[in-house]
């Protein structure tokens, strides 16, 4: 189930944690991805079992994949790999209720509060992860073009 936010208003700030991605969160990351899934590089649908085996991999990969709670509901996705360029800030993924509230920008400043050198890859036309990478000081070095011919 994709998770629902209360519109009631707030007295204090949203309680938003970062967190390492466990199993327990797995279908609602995985309802939450397809949804957003014309957003990702590989935008096949998940399945179950296909996101059963990627968290098995998990761990045999240089990347810290997190789960974004708000008030102990998670919302989102974010994760960083090592690569020799840098740390590669990828899968931004936010709740529809969840978005426009600054929380995405909030995450990347979070994850690249650390001296480094930090990029990332957005598809063409993505204006939100534009605005948030944007947002956080992330410049455009360059543009990437693909062209498939065949199958």
């Amino acid at each position: 189930m994709v998770p629902t936010l209360s519109p009631e208003p707030r007295t204090e700030p949203p309680a938003l944690v970062l967190r390492p991605i466990e199993e327990r969160d797995l279908e609602t990351v995985r309802l939450l991805r397809n949804e957003s899934r014309r957003w990702f590089f590989h935008d096949q649908e998940i399945e179950q079992e296909q996101q059963r085996q990627w968290f098995a991999r998990l761990s045999t990969v240089p990347v810290a994949f997190y789960a974004i709670e708000l008030d102990g509901t998670v919302i989102g996705t974010a994760s960083v790999t090592e690569t020799p360029d840098g740390r590669e800030i990828g899968n931004l993924l936010l709740a529809p209720a969840a978005r426009g509230r600054g929380l995405m920008r909030a995450v990347v400043e979070q994850l690249t509060s650390e001296p480094g050198t930090y990029f990332a890859e957005v598809m063409p036309g993505n204006a939100d992860s534009i605005l948030v990478f944007e947002g956080t000081g992330f410049a455009v070095r360059h543009l990437h073009f693909e062209k498939r011919v065949g199958p």
